[in-house]
């Protein structure tokens, strides 16, 4: 089978293909959808759908575009679900898209080699996002693991992934929504929550603090505050009242 390449409609209705189909996102929003999940798609995102998966996409911009390369990428790829790769920082996975789509008339040979340089790329996405999602494991963790600890280091935990601190911030945010310090807060507010719900008036809430790694009280009561939209002492106020 020669590879089919060209430039998608806006609104694609639900549909499935013998073989693997690729998209690449080149302007504009949409949305994505396969196996009952909706996931947005702008440019700098590709998805590689396996075959026989049923999919569709519909625009949120008026200019939403796309390129699609369907063909027997199975030597290639071994993906039960719908893959999405994120294009690296040149945009080279865009790049390579688009020389495929101006040269997608020529010469079997040339497409072919065109189509091993962009499916390697693919797969180095991939497994690079895979390590990174390894190392993100391992950092949360080690965070669950040492929450409760005031000499908590995170910068010494990034550093331990083995990749530079500024990178794997920006890695971790993406990945679970948060800073590693807004996810090391998250845990020990919660923590805090917990003993006070538990233990109420019997701890005193500067031990509950020190429990949860914070050796400054009023810091303590400004980050629940910041979390909770009330001070420690409310919500201890609110839990009493409420179990009378």
């Amino acid at each position: 089978m020669e590879y089919l390449i060209n430039y998608a409609k806006p609104i694609s209705p639900p549909h499935t293909h013998k073989y693997y189909e690729i998209i690449v996102y080149t302007r504009g929003r949409g949305i994505f959808h396969a196996n009952g999940k909706d996931i947005e798609v702008t440019p700098g995102k590709i998805i590689i759908i396996p075959p026989g998966t049923e999919h569709g996409a519909a625009p949120v911009d008026e200019d939403f575009e796309r390129i699609y390369i369907s063909g027997p990428f199975q030597h290639m790829f071994n993906l039960q679900l719908p893959t999405v790769v994120v294009d690296n920082a040149a945009g080279e996975g865009l790049e390579l898209a688009k020389i495929l789509y101006k040269n997608r008339f020529s010469n079997q040979e040339y497409i072919t080699a065109l189509i091993g340089a962009f499916s390697h790329f693919l797969l180095d996405r991939i497994n690079m996002e895979n390590e990174i999602f390894l190392a993100i494991k391992d950092i949360v963790e080690e965070i669950t693991d040492c929450f409760h600890d005031s000499g908590t280091d995170l910068s010494a935990i990034l550093r331990r992934s083995g990749y530079s601190e500024d990178y794997i911030r920006a890695q971790f945010k993406k990945i679970t929504g948060k800073t590693p310090t807004e996810f090391l807060t998250k845990m020990r507010i919660a923590h805090a929550r917990y003993l006070i719900d538990t233990y109420r008036n019997s701890i005193p809430l500067s031990d509950i603090a020190g429990q949860c790694g914070y050796t400054d009280y009023v810091y303590f009561s400004r980050r629940f505050k910041q979390v909770m939209g009330l001070s420690p002492r409310s919500y201890l106020k609110d839990v009493t009242d409420f179990r009378k």
